[in-house]
């Protein structure tokens, strides 16, 4: 099935004739650390982290193409920086029966200690597997012949570990191709972030977003109401549907470091909102972006939002420009 498949859909007099909104939702997301691309060695010599992280990023492109094309929707973040404390080893405590495990924080390297709990893949039951901890990097011995590697970022994300930070969002672009953008490094966002945040006190984040977008059509002459997808019904094309999304998050997130561009980045916004009201009477979109789980490293923030788990706006446009309203209408009437 292919995208497109159900524009037949669309042809209906009383969903022509309908007032229509979008309702976009995150699909999925996909984070990485960018140090793993920059010192893909650095763990051992047989362990290249940024081939890993392009395989995979390769693979995650070639099934979004088989299946329901999209555009990826990134966002360059900056986020506190943390470290394992290798200046002593870590423990298991009796009285918790979790393992002890020490971090240094900020380029102060203020020093935190969690505690982990470990379960045996197999039973569910807890274990005491052996752990080797490098600073940026940990190795969880489940027996001898099976053994997982994360970073700091991942561990820390994968275990649901809240240190009370947030990623601040400091570009969002959108590619065809995330193996090669901005993941290559020769981007003007990634060198802006890189350059005009501190690279002693925070780590730089990519997270590839895909979104579903739903048009949402209210007929005034029938008691029919349409739910469509815009990816089976290729009402709006995807570079068109990629564009609309990576700008509203521009303006939504207003990062200082894409002050640069921001007035194009909205005049093109508004070009192609009137656009869509034009030929497909699409006159809103309303937005909910929030990721299942508990980390908060999906607790996004920027230079005008302050951090929270669940970003909920709506972006508009008339006779006087673009308006951005907190909450919606559509998803459950939340204001942020």
């Amino acid at each position: 099935m292919g995208r497109g498949e159900y524009s037949y859909m669309t042809e209906n007099k009383a969903y022509i004739d309908s007032k229509k909104s979008w309702a976009v939702e995150l699909s999925n997301t996909h984070m990485y650390w960018y140090d793993l691309l920059v010192n893909p060695s650095e763990v051992a010599e047989y362990f290249d982290t940024r081939q890993i992280i392009v395989d995979h990023l390769k693979r995650l492109k070639n099934e979004v193409e088989e299946n329901l094309e999209k555009r990826f929707i990134y966002f360059i973040c900056s986020r506190t920086k943390v470290r394992f404390d290798t200046s002593q080893k870590f423990y298991y405590s009796p009285f918790r029966n979790s393992a002890k495990i020490r971090l240094l924080i900020g380029k102060d390297k203020k020093k935190k200690s969690i505690y982990i709990t470990f379960a045996d893949t197999n039973t569910i039951e807890r274990s005491k597997p052996r752990l080797e901890v490098w600073d940026k990097y940990i190795t969880i011995h489940r027996d001898e012949e099976n053994k997982e590697t994360y970073s700091v970022h991942d561990f820390l994300a994968h275990s649901g570990t809240n240190l009370g930070f947030h990623s601040n969002v400091e570009y969002v672009g959108y590619t065809k191709n995330p193996h090669s953008r901005p993941t290559n490094g020769s981007h003007t966002g990634l060198s802006d972030a890189l350059f005009n945040v501190s690279n002693e006190d925070n780590d730089t984040l990519l997270f590839f977003n895909l979104f579903k977008v739903t048009t949402i059509a209210e007929s005034a002459n029938s008691i029919l109401n349409f739910y469509i997808s815009n990816t089976m019904s290729d009402e709006v094309k995807v570079d068109l549907e990629g564009k609309l999304i990576e700008k509203s998050f521009i303006l939504y997130f207003d990062s200082n470091n894409q002050n640069r561009n921001k007035k194009q980045e909205l005049e093109e916004l508004e070009k192609n909102l009137n656009k869509i009201s034009n030929e497909n009477n699409i006159n809103s979109i309303h937005y909910s972006y929030e990721m299942d789980g508990e980390s908060e490293y999906w607790n996004f923030s920027s230079s005008k939002i302050d951090g929270k788990k669940e970003h909920v706006f709506t972006i508009e446009s008339d006779e006087n420009g673009i308006n951005i309203v907190d909450g919606s209408e559509i998803f459950r009437g939340q204001i942020n």
